[in-house]
């Protein structure tokens, strides 16, 4: 019931009508960072050159120049004054955050992370000894990849039974994946790079632009765990937060206004969007009305708000964000096993790619 309690007045900090929920802070954004892994670059590189972006394409920042390496950290300016991080793993993107920022004299206030995800997680090194470790192996292969390959796999049938197994493992606290960066591994990240918190605006907002981060008890320790880490209770107060989709996400040159979502929805759904989207390659024409977690501050506790009926969500900073607060899981699969978690797999698919990942409890 206090649970409860605590996220009415997180939201009565916000203003809830219908379809918009809008943030207390009102004042222009400062400096935007747009951070993204290699392998996701390399498919945006792609992309663009099947169907170019046009300027204003949310996706655009994210297009990895061509002959860049791919095992090295790369930093660019964009036209727009914002900048983009091509990382290897988790410190090194800190680490170049930190130097754009005194190099600006600016704090930051739309920090955007993209690559692929998993509950409470994403999946790239958190530092260059994961790097160079057995455990990342996986990594490094589709990070060192062609670009076709990142391209192909992406646009791959997703079936139901890998849906679910991910629904599970979201509520399950106990499970780790191997080069995975969830909230322990940022704790310890910032650790070793102190100086990392301060390059943050009052009002900083965090996207974390990928599947699934934001789903199940996982995600709600996620997206609080990151708030508290890097956002001060002042900062809350004047309307920093941290999003996170709890659905499946999509961000191909189709959905030029941010990332969109899909889910599990009917077996007719599923059968239909697995047959024209390896075919089609169009997040565009699967997308559907997603879902996202975000934290919010009430009475210096950060608190998890789910929002539902969200169309994209912005890589911008936002005065407001449209969506219908939810009080329960909202994905059907979901509603199973929120209170009744399945079976621990052997192994997860990374979504968005062939690769598996060891489950370990």
């Amino acid at each position: 019931m206090n649970q409860f309690f605590a996220v009415i007045c997180a939201l009565s900090c916000l203003m809830v009508g219908g379809a918009k929920v809008a943030s207390a802070a009102e004042t222009s954004p400062g400096l935007v960072i747009h951070t993204t892994e290699m392998g996701v670059g390399k498919f945006h590189r792609y992309d663009n050159k099947v169907h170019a972006y046009e300027q204003g394409n949310a996706w655009l920042p994210y297009v990895l120049p061509e002959g860049a390496a791919t095992d090295k950290m790369l930093v660019q300016k964009n036209a727009d004054g914002s900048y983009t991080i091509f990382f290897t793993n988790l410190e090194e993107m800190m680490t170049a955050a930190l130097g754009i920022s005194k190099q600006e004299h600016q704090q930051v206030s739309v920090f955007n992370v993209h690559g692929h995800g998993l509950p409470g997680a994403m999946w790239f090194p958190p530092s260059v000894a994961d790097l160079n470790s057995w455990s990342c192996d996986s990594w490094r292969q589709a990070s060192a990849g062609e670009d076709v390959d990142n391209y192909n796999q992406y646009y791959s049938a997703v079936p139901s039974d890998e849906i679910q197994q991910i629904h599970d493992i979201s509520n399950n606290p106990n499970v780790n994946m191997p080069c995975t960066t969830g909230v322990k591994e940022w704790t310890a990240a910032v650790q070793n790079n102190p100086d990392f918190k301060a390059i943050f605006a009052p009002n900083a907002q965090f996207h974390f632009l990928s599947c699934v981060v934001g789903l199940g008890t996982q995600g709600e320790n996620f997206v609080k765990g990151i708030a508290g880490l890097l956002l001060t209770t002042s900062a809350g107060a004047a309307g920093g937060r941290v999003q996170a989709s709890m659905n499946f996400g999509l961000g191909d040159w189709s959905m030029p206004k941010g990332m969109g979502f899909w889910d599990y929805q009917s077996d007719d759904q599923l059968n239909h969007d697995n047959s024209v989207y390896p075919v089609n390659h169009r997040d565009s024409e699967i997308a559907q009305k997603g879902s996202i977690r975000m934290a919010t501050l009430s009475d210096s506790q950060w608190t998890s708000v789910q929002l539902s009926n969200v169309d994209v969500m912005s890589l911008r900073f936002e005065s407001s964000v449209k969506g219908t607060p939810v009080f329960e899981p909202t994905s059907i699969l979901a509603k199973s096993s929120a209170q009744f978690p399945g079976p621990v797999p052997a192994q997860i698919r990374v979504p968005g790619t062939s690769v598996y990942l060891p489950v370990r409890q």
